[in-house]
C-alpha cells in the first residue's frame, strides 16, 4: 500500500511522504498528481486496497464530524512533525497558530471582547500583566492542509518538548546538540522564507503588468506552494468544482461562437473592443484563433476558477483577501 500507512486510531490513511492525510476517494489522484512515477495498474490496486479498510472514511463529505485527538495524545507520526508556536483557547481547546485566528475565534465562539480602550497611557497598560484567554507555545499538529479538517490540533499536553534531550551528557555534547538544533531552525525558517510570497521595490519589478495590478503586495504573506496547488487539475473528489467548470465553458463556448459579424453585427464588435470609455476602437473584436490557442485560453480560465473556488475554504490567515459578490 506504499506510500501509504494505515493507522487504527484513525479513519483514513496517511502518505509518509508527502506528510498528510488522505480519504479513501482521493487515494487515485494523490498517487497520480503526486507519486508520478506510480503506473495507473498499481494507483488502481492500491486504491481499491484503501477502499476495503474497515471504517475508512471516503470523502470528504465524511469529515465534517470528525473528532480530533486529545491533547495529551503523543505526537502522531508520519504526518508533518508538530509545530512549537500553536496558541489553544483555554475554555474549549480549539487550536492554532496565529493571534489573529485564536482573537477571532474567542470573539466569535466565547463572545470575547478587547478590554483594551482607545486613549490613555498606551505604553504603561502595555508593560501590565493581561489575562488572555488563550495559552500560547503548545505543539500542535494538522492531518490535511486544506478544506475539511485541516484544522490544527494539540498534541503532547504535560509531556517536555524536546528541545535539547540531553540529561546526562558532557557540555561539549550539550554544546553541539544545541548548534545542531539552531542550524536545523535555520533552515526551516529560510525553507518557509523561500515560500512566502514577498513584495518587493516596484521600481525594480521587471513586468509592468505585475506592478500595475499589485499581485506581490496582495499575495504578500502567502504560502507560493499552497497557491499553486490551488490552481490545480478538478480532482476525482471535486464534484461541485467540475460542474461549475462543465457550466463555465460552456458559457465560453457559446460566446466566442455568438461574438462573429453574422451573429451580432459589426458595431457590437467595435463595442466589445473598446478599450478606453472615451475611444473608440480602431478596429472591431476578432474571437478568430487557433484551436490550441482557445485550449491554453480555456486553461487560464480553470485555473482561476479553481483558485476562487478552493480558496474560499482556507482558514482566514492562510486565504488571499478577496471578498465574493453575490
Amino acid at each position: 500500500m506504499e506510500p501509504f500507512v494505515y493507522l487504527p486510531e484513525y479513519p483514513f490513511v496517511i502518505c509518509h511522504t508527502c506528510r498528510y492525510a488522505c480519504v479513501a476517494n482521493e487515494v487515485n489522484t494523490h498517487l497520480r498528481k503526486q507519486h508520478t512515477e506510480i503506473k495507473p495498474s498499481e494507483r488502481s490496486r492500491i486504491a481499491r486496497l484503501v477502499e476495503e479498510i474497515p471504517g475508512i472514511i471516503p470523502n470528504q463529505a465524511g469529515l465534517c464530524g470528525f473528532s480530533y485527538p486529545p491533547a495529551t495524545t503523543e505526537p502522531i507520526p508520519f504526518i508533518a512533525a508538530p509545530e512549537i508556536d500553536g496558541i489553544r483557547c483555554d475554555e474549549c481547546g480549539f487550536a492554532t497558530r496565529t493571534v489573529r485566528g485564536i482573537q477571532g475565534h474567542c470573539r466569535e465562539e466565547h463572545g470575547c471582547e478587547n478590554d483594551w480602550k482607545k486613549g490613555g497611557n498606551v505604553a504603561k497598560r502595555a508593560r501590565q500583566d493581561r489575562a488572555l484567554p488563550w495559552t500560547t507555545g503548545i505543539q500542535c499538529q494538522r492531518f490535511f492542509r486544506s478544506r475539511v479538517a485541516s484544522q490544527w490540533f494539540e498534541v503532547g499536553r504535560g509531556s517536555q518538548v524536546a528541545v535539547v534531550a540531553v540529561v546526562s551528557a558532557s557540555e561539549e555534547t550539550v554544546e553541539q546538540r544545541i548548534t545542531q538544533i539552531h542550524k536545523a531552525q535555520a533552515k526551516k525558517l529560510e525553507e518557509k522564507k523561500q515560500q512566502i510570497i514577498q513584495a518587493g521595490d516596484e521600481k525594480a519589478e521587471p513586468n509592468p503588468w505585475l506592478r500595475r495590478v499589485g499581485w506581490a503586495e496582495h499575495l504578500q504573506g502567502l504560502d507560493r506552494e499552497r497557491l499553486r496547488e490551488s490552481m490545480g487539475p478538478i480532482g476525482e473528489d471535486e464534484a461541485t468544482l467540475q460542474r461549475m467548470w462543465d457550466s463555465l465553458g460552456r458559457v465560453m463556448d457559446q460566446a466566442r461562437a455568438a461574438a462573429v459579424p453574422i451573429r451580432v453585427g459589426h458595431a457590437v464588435l467595435f463595442e466589445v473592443n473598446r478599450k478606453e470609455a472615451h475611444m473608440k476602437a480602431t478596429k472591431p473584436f476578432d474571437s478568430r484563433m487557433e484551436d490550441d490557442t482557445w485550449i491554453r485560453y480555456r486553461e487560464v480560465m480553470r485555473k482561476l476558477l479553481c483558485f476562487i473556488q478552493r480558496t474560499q475554504d482556507w482558514e482566514d490567515e492562510a486565504r488571499p483577501r478577496y471578498m465574493l459578490t453575490q
